[in-house]
Parts: C-alpha cells; structure tokens; sequence
C-alpha cells in the first residue's frame, strides 16, 4: 500500500488473531541446536543463529486462505466508516448509489472475484496488491520506503561506524545463511507455550505431511504466520519500467556480496565464499576500513539519486546508462544482485550514543530520523529489498522498500542481527576480502539528468515538516491503571487531537498484518468510527458531564478493539472493496460509479496516516506522509511515557502533537474520574 510508514509488531497482531493473551510469537517454534563459540559469536558450528527441527517454510503449504468477505457486509462497515466523514446529504447518496451497485455489477464482480480465488491456492488481493505498489509511479523516498533506526551497541568501539558496519553485515550474513539452508526457525504464534515448545511439538509436526502441518501445530495451540515474504528479503531489488516496475529476485551464485555506497562511490563487497561460507567479520572490517579511510567523494554525479526520481523517468534514464556500454550493464546488474546495500552515512546524526531516551533532544531525534529516512538522497539506493545505513557514530537502520513485503520479515530481521551483533566485541580488522570499485561511465546527458534529479529531491525532502513528542500524559502503567486498551486509547487520542484542531473527522488508516493467513499482507484498521464521532464530540461540549465523557470514550476504545479483530482477520472492507474494482478492470468491465463517489473517494485520501511498533532492538522509526493533506504519525508507549513523531508536507505538525498531548492529558484526567 501507499501508506508505508503503516506497520504493526507481530506480537500484537497475533494477540488479536487469537483473541487471548499470554502467547509469544516470532519464531519460537522449535528447540535450536546448542550453540558453540564460531569466531566471537555465539553461533552454530554451522555459522547459524540457531538451528530448527522444524524447517523454515514447512507450514506454506497448510496455512489457511485469506477469508472473503461477503458483499453486503463489507458495504455495511463501508457504511460504518463513512458516515463520520460525510455530511447527511452526502451519506444518503452514496448509499443509494452503493445500494445500485449491490443490487447490479458488485453481485457480478463478486461471482469474479470468488472463481479466482477458488482457482488459486492464495490471498485473494494478493496479485492485486503487488500490481498496485509496482505500478506506483511517484519517487520511492518519502512515499513508500519507512526506516527502522537501532538501538547503540553497548560496546564502545562499535560507537563508530567500520565497527558497527562490519559487526551488523557479518550478522546479516550468519541470517541469511540460515534462512537460504531453512535453519530460521518459522515464525510462530503460540497460545501454549508449555504444549508446543516442546520436543513432542517439533516431531509431530515434523513428522506431519507439508498440508497437515498448520493444522498438526494448531492442535497444540500453537499458529504458524506466512513467510513467502522472507524469499524476497535477500537477493532482490525493484527494477523501474515505464509502467510497472519489477521485482528481480537474484540466484545465489550471483548474490555473495553487498553493495557499498560511501559518498557518491559504489564498491563491490563478497561477504560469502564460494563454497557459501561467510568472510569473517574482521575481513569486512577491514575491507570497510579501506573504503572509509579517506573523507567521502561527491566528485561524480549521484548515481544514487536516481532512485529519487519518478518510477517512469528513472526507468528511461536507467536504460540510457546502460545503453552506454556493457560495462554499465555489468555494473548496474551488480548493484541490483548484492544481498542488500550498505550505506556509509558520513555525519553524526541523533544524539551521544548511550544516551538514556528519555534526555533525547527532539531535535537530535528529528535530525536521527531524516537521515534514516532519505538523507540528502544521494548517498542512497532506494531500489534495493533493504539498505542497512550506518552513520560516523555508529548509529544504525533499516530503510526498506515496500512493494515485496510488510513489516513482519523486516522486523525479524532486524531483532536478530541486533540481538546478534551485541553479543561480541567489535572484530579486529584482518586482510581478506578487498572491495571492487564499481565504475559506471556517464554521458553529460545523463550526468545533467542525476545532478537534476539531486535537486529536484533537495526541494522535495524540505518540504518535510517533522516534529516530535516525547510526553508522560500517558504510558504503560497510567494505561494499565485506569483500564485503557494502549492502541484503541492512543488512537482515540489522535482523533480527539484532531478534532479540536480542524472542527471535523479524518479518515485514519492503521495497518493491520494479515500474516496469518496464505500470502496475508495487510488490511485497515478504520480508527475513525461513529463511536470516534461521539467521543470527540462528548469531549468537546461543554455540556458533556464527564461521565457522558468517560462513557463515550471508554465505548470508542472498546470500538476500536473489535474493529482491529476484524481487520486482522481479514473481515475489514479496504481490501475487499479494492479487489472488485480491480477485478472488474482486469475483466475490461466499465467502473461503476461507487468508485468515483466523493464519498468513496474522501475515505481513501488518508489524512491520519499511522503506524506503531514495538521491538527491544528499535530506538524510533520513521515514515512520510502520503498525501498533501496527510499526518504521518509514528508512535510508541513505554513505561517512561509516549513518543510521537509526525511528518507532514508543510503543515502544522507542531499543532496536531500539541493537541494530541491535550488529548492524552484530558483522557487521562477523566478515566481518572477528574473534571476537564
């Protein structure tokens, strides 16, 4: 989807799926091999993580279809969404016009939509999904990749970026080698763990046929997740076409380094041997250190800045370098094959490294965050599955590009290396694997066009208006104390910030991972209700007591619950409404006016854009707006209290976290039977 800063924790994804508490998930499936001392790290003798009884994909061919939902139902909670955000006038004609369409063409693009589902063992958005994100033209920084930035290693040395860099590439290596050989253990959520992280667990379900295995794992309570996205993590990359771009997933043979960008340069780095082994990590060490030693170069035009520009116009120009010679072919082939990009940031973003969250600056965060996100954009591959950026003092992230996956392959990802790459001290740097210069020859055409395309992104990204908030009106214990469901409660609090601040409603998008489910991607969570509407309005009259208040709100959250159930069940009605127009595209059938309706329309213009993760690897994250008129809200809650931040292009991202923290403190105030 469009809204890529949307992400949700697996944890809490699968707390709802089940609709209990007290399970884990991410991969706890099954009893590792003992790890032993491989170099400095605590890996297999194998060079694993871990190693799995079970293998990494045994559950795809068992796991449930994505549910379908009826027409009338989903065009009810259509209704449900829509009519906070539409005047009477309005309501009343969408639904008469959405009562046409069900009565007509929705009952023939439903009949569709079943028979291409029963043919496909799949999600039935799936293929419609991944058109809609590769047929994305507008530039991928901003609009569609996020960042998750780390948390400092402890170690000193690694304080700095060659250590940190080679420390976070040698674990990525020790990743991807045990997700090639299917020693990651699969993730799994499990409601008993007593029952199913057990020996007597792993047999059975090992010993289970591939198309009983999800049910051979649910009958000990335990819930495989999908993991066709974890193919794509590795060895791929977005190719711009005119049209639709592609995503190339690469051989091994031709996957055994990573891609190197320091400054403007781009080198060649092999971090797995040719029998499949990993270089070590003071090789690569040393292989950085040669690359660093000398300030950045900025000579050359910015390749990298190509990814910046609009998918059309970097594919035609794309195909002008290469057109060039055969060595530009070799070289950009080399480039889009690595295992992933690393990006050597040469600045100092964030705060001292060690430094205690809550003495953060919101400025150095602001500053953390812009880096992570897109930088100047020159220093960049945005193509690429996934660039791992370092920065001078070792601060460290993940900005990822959105079409082949979600949120859950990159989130374990990213807990593992970080988990393993803090378990030693920084390597010394031995001599070993040498980096290639990677040399691309450039017209003065082409040369005009990256220069162009830097300052066109220069402009671009200064239209970024970032702001945090870093508050105690609420956190974990205030929550746990007065009875308040941590989302639902946060959300409601956007709305209420909202509301007061503009006189009116948003439509609000929260992703929900339907990674539950075959090929499950994700489905909205619409915070923005009826219950919403009466809550924001109770709070903002004068004559609501503050029970009506505390009523009001306590029935919102509760709303919202239920809401976030269905949507990770696949019971919402985006994707649903989405796969019938596309289908009725694909079958050359003329659109019925529904999908034009204002109405319609309205809610698919995101104003609230937002996303919230939970990881003991992540210190912040960070997204764009999707829109004009869109609020990219990033948010968190601990014991210390929350954290907001919020992009916007030009408004005033000050005034909305201004009013959500009101929002928070008069929430709490009333839970807590005070007046407001």
């Amino acid at each position: 989807c469009l809204f890529v800063c949307c992400l949700v924790f697996v944890e809490e994804v699968m707390l709802l799926v089940c609709g209990r508490a007290g399970g884990r998930a991410g991969g706890r499936a099954c009893v590792s091999a003992l790890p032993v001392m491989h170099g400095r790290r605590y890996l297999t003798d194998k060079g694993y993580l871990h190693e799995t009884a079970i293998p990494t994909y045994k559950f795809q061919n068992s796991l449930l279809k994505l549910h379908l939902p009826k027409l009338e139902t989903s065009f009810e909670k259509f209704l449900s969404s829509a009519k906070p955000l539409a005047t009477v006038e309005e309501f009343a004609d969408v639904e008469n016009v959405l009562k046409d369409f069900v009565e007509g063409e929705g009952v023939t693009l439903q009949q569709l939509l079943e028979k291409k589902n029963k043919a496909h063992y799949s999600s039935y958005i799936s293929e419609f999904w991944n058109d809609m994100y590769v047929k994305f033209r507008a530039p991928l920084p901003i609009n569609m990749n996020p960042q998750l930035t780390m948390k400092d290693d402890g170690d000193v040395e690694k304080q700095k970026m060659v250590p940190r860099a080679a420390s976070l590439i040698s674990a990525s290596v020790a990743f991807y080698r045990t997700l090639r050989d299917e020693q990651l253990r699969p993730d799994v959520y499990h409601t008993k763990p007593e029952k199913s992280e057990t020996k007597l667990y792993d047999s059975v379900v090992n010993l289970a046929p591939s198309r009983l295995a999800w049910a051979a794992s649910f009958a000990f309570g335990a819930f495989p997740l999908d993991m066709s996205q974890y193919k794509n993590l590795f060895s791929s990359t977005r190719i711009p076409h005119v049209e639709k771009d592609e995503i190339k997933k690469f051989s091994e043979k031709d996957s055994k380094h990573v891609v190197v960008q320091y400054g403007h340069d781009f080198f060649k780095l092999n971090v797995l041997k040719d029998d499949g082994t990993a270089v070590s990590e003071g090789e690569i060490a040393a292989a950085l250190e040669s690359i660093a030693s000398s300030p950045p170069s900025y000579s050359s035009p910015p390749l990298g800045a190509a990814t910046t520009m609009g998918r059309t116009e970097w594919a035609n120009l794309r195909d002008e370098i290469i057109s060039i010679s055969s060595s530009n072919a070799e070289a950009i082939d080399t480039i889009d094959s690595a295992l992933f990009a690393l990006c050597l940031e040469d600045s100092s973003p964030g705060a001292v490294p060690g430094t205690p969250l809550q003495d953060v600056q919101n400025n150095e965060y602001i500053d953390l965050t812009t880096t992570m996100l897109y930088g100047n954009g020159t220093n960049r591959w945005f193509d690429k599955s996934f660039q791992l950026i370092v920065a001078r003092n070792g601060k460290a992230a993940v900005n990822f590009e959105h079409a082949w996956g979600d949120g859950v392959a990159v989130l374990r990802y990213f807990d593992e290396i970080y988990k393993e790459s803090i378990a030693s001290p920084a390597a010394t740097p031995v001599g070993g694997s040498k980096p290639e210069r990677i040399s691309i020859e450039l017209s003065d055409t082409v040369s005009s066009a990256l220069r162009s395309a830097a300052e066109n992104f220069d402009k671009e990204r200064k239209r970024i208006n970032l702001k945090v908030l870093q508050t105690q009106a609420m956190n974990v214990d205030i929550l746990k104390k007065n009875s308040l469901a941590t989302d639902g409660t946060l959300q409601m609090a956007f709305q209420l910030g909202y509301y007061r601040m503009f006189g009116k409603n948003a439509p609000t998008y929260e992703s929900a991972a339907t990674a539950g489910f075959k090929h499950g991607r994700t489905e909205t969570i619409r915070s923005c209700t009826p219950l919403s509407d009466a809550f924001v309005r109770s709070f903002c009259n004068p004559a609501s007591t503050r029970e009506e208040k505390e009523e009001a709100m306590r029935k919102a959250i509760k709303n919202h619950s239920a809401i976030s159930k269905d949507a990770l069940m696949g019971k919402a009605w985006d994707r649903h409404l989405f796969a019938l127009r596309a289908i009725g595209n694909e079958n050359g059938l003329s659109e019925h006016p529904f999908f034009t309706h204002p109405v319609y329309e309205r809610l698919n213009r995101i104003v609230l854009s937002t996303s919230t993760l939970a990881s003991p690897a992540l210190d912040g994250g960070g997204f764009g707006p999707v829109n004009d008129d869109c609020f990219g809200i990033g948010y968190g809650i601990i014991d210390i209290g929350a954290r907001l931040s919020v992009t916007s292009f030009g408004l005033d991202s000050q005034g909305l976290l201004d009013n959500i923290e009101k929002a928070m403190e008069d929430m709490v105030a009333v839970a807590e039977g005070r007046d407001i």
